[in-house]
C-alpha cells in the first residue's frame, strides 16, 4: 500500500473531509500539482483569490451543481505543503458525491487513508510523531488526551525530547569518527565528555519509557489489590474505601471467594480496588480457587494494601521475617501498603513508620479510623505532576522503539566501559539512533512502519 503512496505522489487526490452522511455542509479537498486547475474549470469564478474566501457555483458541463465556498491554499503553505483545495459545499449526499466525481473527472483521484496527512509528512510540514498526534487527536474522548495531543502535535514537546537525544547520539558518532581519522596523531580524548553524553541519553530514554507507564496508569487508572490473611478485614476496608457495601463481611474466615472491584477517584484519576480472598493454607477447592485469582490479580496491581491483624506487631520480629519473605514470593517490586487493622480492638502502642521499607499505619475499618492516611498515602504516589503537564508517550510502537534504542545505548556503555576498539562498538550507537528515528520518522525509509501508521486514518485525513 505504502509504496503506491510513493509512486502516486504526484497524482492530484481528492476526498471528503467531513464525516459522510447528510448535513449542513461537508468540505471536500483536492492536494496535488492540478488542484488549482481542476477547480478553475469546474467553478464560475476565473479569478480566485488565494488564501481568501471565494464564493461561486460548482458546474459540471452546464449543469450547476451546488453553490460553494472556496478557498485555495498555494504551497508549500498549506496543510499537505502542495497547492490545497478546500470546497465548502451543502451536505447533500449527492452534492458530495457528484463534485467528487467530476473532480476525478477532471484528473484528480480518490485519496487513500491518511494520504493527505502523509503527504504533509513528506514534504516536511510535520514529523512522524506530530501525524500520530493528529490521529490520537481525532480519537481523544476527555481532556487529558487532548492535551497529550496537543502538545505533541503544537508544542512538539516529544518531538523535541526525542531530537535531543538523536543530536547527542550524532555528536558522539562525530567525535568518534575524528578519533579514528586522525588515529596515527596525537589526539587528545575527552573520554569522560563521550561517558557524560551516553549517561544523558540513557537517563533521557529512561524518562520517556517510564513516561509510557504513567500514561497506562491515567489510561486505566492505579490498579489496587487488597490482600492479607482471612478475617483481617480486608472487605471491611473494601467498603469504607469505596463508601459502599459491596464486600461481604464475616467472621467466617474465608469468606470472599472471588475478586471484589469497586472505583475511588483522587486528584481526578480512576482508583481501581480489588477486595481479594484471604491468604492461608486450606482444603476448600473453591477457596483455593479464590486465592489462585488473588495471586493472578497481584500481578496485574500497581499498589498492594497488605491488610493484617495488628495483634501480629506484638512479635515483631516474627512479623518483619514474615515481611521479608512475602517481599520474595508476593511484594517483589510492587508499591506496598503495610495496614495494621483492628486499633479499636486491641490497645498496641507501635512506633515505627515503616517495615523493611514499606510504610505502615495503623487504622480501624471497623470504626473507619486512620482511612484518611491510607488516601493521603495514594495521593502522595500519584505521579501529580507528569498529569498536569501532559508531556509523556502514550503510543506503544514509540514505547516499544524507545526500549529497543535504549537496549543499544547500554551495550555501548558496557564495551565502551571495557575500552572495546571503537570501530566495533559504534554500530550499537547507529542502531539506537536508528529506533529512535522510527518514532520521529528523520531519515527514514521503513515503509512498514509508515504503512501501519498512515492506514488507520480515514480517507480525507
Amino acid at each position: 500500500m505504502l509504496n503506491n503512496y510513493y509512486i502516486s505522489r504526484k497524482d492530484t487526490i481528492t476526498a471528503i473531509s467531513t464525516p459522510l452522511g447528510t448535513g449542513a455542509i461537508s468540505i471536500i479537498r483536492i492536494s496535488g500539482k492540478k488542484s488549482i486547475k481542476i477547480i478553475k474549470k469546474i467553478f464560475t469564478k476565473k479569478k480566485i483569490k488565494y488564501n481568501k474566501v471565494n464564493i461561486g457555483i460548482i458546474y459540471d458541463k452546464k449543469e450547476i451543481i451546488d453553490k460553494v465556498i472556496i478557498i485555495i491554499y498555494k504551497k508549500p503553505n498549506s496543510y499537505t505543503g502542495e497547492n490545497l483545495v478546500e470546497i465548502n459545499c451543502h451536505g447533500s449526499i449527492y452534492i458530495q458525491k457528484k463534485i467528487i466525481n467530476i473532480i476525478i473527472k477532471n484528473g484528480g483521484r480518490l485519496a487513500k487513508n491518511g494520504e493527505f496527512t502523509f503527504r504533509a509528512f513528506i514534504n516536511k510540514k510535520i514529523d512522524l510523531l506530530q501525524a500520530e498526534s493528529i490521529y490520537d487527536l481525532i480519537k481523544s474522548e476527555n481532556k487529558i488526551y487532548h492535551d497529550i495531543a496537543i502538545n505533541n502535535l503544537i508544542y512538539k514537546k516529544i518531538s523535541n525530547n526525542i531530537l535531543k537525544i538523536q543530536n547527542n547520539i550524532l555528536d558522539i558518532l562525530s567525535y568518534i569518527e575524528i578519533i579514528l581519522d586522525f588515529s596515527e596523531e596525537d589526539i587528545k580524548i575527552d573520554k569522560k565528555k563521550i561517558y557524560n553524553k551516553i549517561i544523558y541519553i540513557e537517563k533521557k530514554i529512561k524518562i520517556l519509557i517510564e513516561s509510557y507507564n504513567v500514561n497506562n496508569i491515567i489510561k486505566e487508572g492505579l490498579k489496587i489489590s487488597i490482600i492479607g490473611p482471612v478475617n483481617s478485614g480486608k472487605s471491611t476496608l473494601m467498603n469504607v474505601l469505596i463508601k459502599e457495601d459491596k464486600s461481604i463481611i464475616s467472621n467466617i474466615p474465608g469468606t470472599t471467594r472471588d475478586i471484589v472491584e469497586g472505583k475511588i477517584k483522587i486528584y481526578n484519576l480512576n482508583i481501581n480496588l480489588f477486595d481479594t480472598a484471604g491468604i492461608r493454607k486450606t482444603n476448600s477447592k473453591i477457596e483455593k480457587i479464590g486465592i489462585k485469582k488473588t495471586f493472578k490479580k497481584i500481578k496485574d496491581t500497581n499498589i498492594i494494601l497488605y491488610v493484617f491483624d495488628i495483634l501480629k506487631l506484638k512479635n515483631y520480629l516474627k512479623f518483619k521475617k514474615e515481611i521479608k519473605k512475602l517481599k520474595k514470593i508476593i511484594f517483589k517490586k510492587k508499591k506496598v501498603l503495610l495496614i495494621a487493622n483492628k486499633i479499636d480492638k486491641y490497645n498496641i502502642i507501635f512506633n515505627k513508620k515503616k517495615i523493611i521499607n514499606y510504610s505502615i499505619i495503623l487504622i480501624s475499618a471497623k470504626k473507619n479510623k486512620g482511612i484518611k492516611k491510607i488516601y493521603k498515602y495514594l495521593y502522595k504516589i500519584i505521579p501529580k505532576k507528569e498529569i498536569k503537564n501532559n508531556n509523556f508517550i502514550n503510543n506503544l510502537r514509540h514505547y516499544e522503539e524507545l526500549k529497543k534504542s535504549l537496549k543499544y545505548i547500554k551495550k555501548f556503555k558496557k564495551d565502551y566501559l571495557n575500552k572495546i576498539p571503537y570501530e566495533f562498538i559504534t554500530i550499537d550507537l547507529k542502531l539506537s539512533l536508528k529506533h529512535l528515528y522510527y518514532i520521529n520518522g528523520y531519515n527514514l525509509t521503513y515503509n512498514e512502519v509508515l504503512d501501519n501508521i498512515f492506514s488507520k486514518f480515514c480517507i480525507g485525513k
